[in-house]
């Protein structure tokens, strides 16, 4: 007994999770094996292509099954139980309850009150590491998801939306609903899937390119985006060494210069972006290695599942252009399921129910509430700058190239400062310490914000034309999401036109 726990000992001592952290201050253990299991998702994809590819659904479903609770169970160890317990009470309410509105409702209860006591019993201000609720959230979406696609294809075809009739579903197994919740192409991480996909790619009905060996032809596009999102966890690494928590709550930050306060904030938020940015990129190269990601109708035919879209993401030059490009898939399932079908409660009522209901997925600390609540006078100052920008200055297209240089400049050096200002307190997490570093910079993008909101609103606004309202033929919750992926990259100028 003693040897054999020795052994163990020894072995732990050369676990990576463990070594990793030694040299590098921003990595935990947890983190540690998060970032391993995101690259064994290439092995167990390779090993679909080779031996499960084109196989009967049962052996899919039992593949996926299998490996995606061997990678959380890495991360998690026995938490993973909480998985578990969470999808099963789904499954009774669905056998119970069936296709109705009290299945909805329930799910969607049930899944978020679990969670929200997740986050109470084992979230921590002090370090950000990886805990059961991880997964539980994903799952929580896509529990929820599933359930209204259930209802959906139990409901007259009358009464959906095209959208609604794309994902609706009459019926799924035990053996689905697992597999789908615990595949290691989103079981942990996201993306988010959904279960048409899923299962279109289980029964082999998903059209989509292939090589001469009838595998999907997709090994150079998932190299690239593996390279890029190596490149982005290597850098959160080696950035930790550089930005570092606990110099921006540290008493002596304030000793700094406030120039210098500025920037360093700013490179601490733009670091916590860059490790979600490497880690959804590496995972979606395991979706486009398994083929699971193809759509045709996009640019990159590969891309369906992608994250983030880098190239919009560091390239735009309006926060709004973040939000466009950034964690894209679940933004997708929030406009899906939840702001498109309580768009009869009124616009604004539905905007802030969804907003609620983001927060508290995210986490029950007031840095969330602080951070996302933030957006809404940030994107509405942006808009209503853009507008006055237009109206005295003329059209882009019209500015000499010397000018439209020179601002979008401007632009993308004042989107750097803003968005690392208001990504504070999502980092934070506490008053305490994001008080902390808004008072250090006096609380100055606040102040600008609620100064340029009264001057806009009475003292310019009269003075500009009004903004036109277009008659659209769809209303917005019947439009289907290919035409919302068109719009990413797009920024505030181009909007305001």
């Amino acid at each position: 007994m003693w040897s054999l726990s020795k052994t163990i000992a020894e072995m732990n001592t050369y676990d990576p999770a463990l070594i990793v952290p030694v040299y590098f201050p921003a990595v935990t253990p947890g983190i540690c094996r998060l970032v391993i299991s995101l690259f064994i998702v290439y092995p167990l994809s390779y090993i679909h292509r080779e031996l499960v590819h084109r196989k009967a659904k049962t052996y899919q479903l039992l593949y996926f099954l299998v490996s995606g609770v061997a990678v959380i169970y890495y991360v998690l160890g026995k938490a993973i139980l909480h998985c578990f317990l969470n999808i099963m009470l789904v499954w009774f309410i669905k056998l119970i309850f069936g296709p109705c509105r009290t299945s909805v409702v329930l799910t969607a209860t049930v899944t978020m009150v679990y969670l929200v006591v997740g986050y109470i019993m084992t979230t921590s201000v002090e370090v950000y590491d990886v805990v059961w609720t991880m997964p539980h959230s994903i799952h929580t979406m896509k529990l929820i998801g599933l359930i209204f696609d259930y209802k959906d294809g139990n409901t007259d075809p009358a009464e959906l939306t095209e959208d609604q009739k794309k994902h609706a579903i009459r019926d799924f197994s035990l053996l689905e609903l697992l597999s789908f919740c615990f595949t290691y192409t989103g079981g942990l991480t996201g993306p988010q899937i959904t279960f048409t996909r899923f299962r279109a790619f289980c029964e082999g009905t998903m059209k989509m390119e292939t090589d001469e060996t009838g595998k999907p032809d997709s090994i150079n596009a998932a190299v690239k985006k593996l390279s890029t999102g190596s490149i982005f966890l290597a850098a959160y690494l080696f950035g930790g060494h550089l930005f570092h928590r606990d110099t921006v709550v540290s008493p002596t930050f304030h000793d700094h210069s406030l120039l210098y306060r500025l920037f360093y904030m700013s490179g601490y938020g733009q670091l916590a972006l860059t490790k979600y940015i490497g880690c959804w990129t590496v995972m979606v190269w395991g979706c486009m290695l398994l083929g699971i990601s193809y759509d045709s109708s996009l640019p990159n035919k590969w891309g369906a599942l992608q994250g983030v879209d880098i190239r919009g993401h560091f390239l735009g030059y309006s926060n709004k252009g973040f939000i466009d490009n950034f964690n894209l898939t679940t933004k997708y399932w929030f406009i899906r399921y939840l702001f498109k079908r309580t768009r009869e409660w009124g616009k604004w009522t539905s905007m802030m129910y969804t907003y609620v209901f983001i927060i508290l997925w995210h986490g029950v600390l007031p840095g969330y509430w602080l951070a996302f609540l933030f957006e809404i006078p940030v994107i509405t100052a942006e808009k209503q700058f853009a507008r006055s920008i237009y109206h005295y200055c003329g059209t882009y297209e019209s500015w000499s190239p010397i000018t439209q240089t020179v601002t979008m400049t401007a632009a993308r050096f004042a989107r750097y400062l803003t968005l690392g200002y208001g990504i504070q307190p999502f980092i934070l997490l506490t008053w305490q310490d994001t008080s902390h570093v808004y008072n250090g910079l006096y609380w100055g993008l606040h102040v600008i914000l609620a100064v340029w909101l009264l001057l806009f609103n009475f003292c310019i606004e009269h003075r500009l034309p009004p903004v036109p309202r277009y008659q659209k033929k769809d209303k917005i919750e019947d439009r289907d999401y290919d035409e919302l992926k068109n719009q990413e990259g797009q920024s505030t100028f181009s909007r305001a036109k």
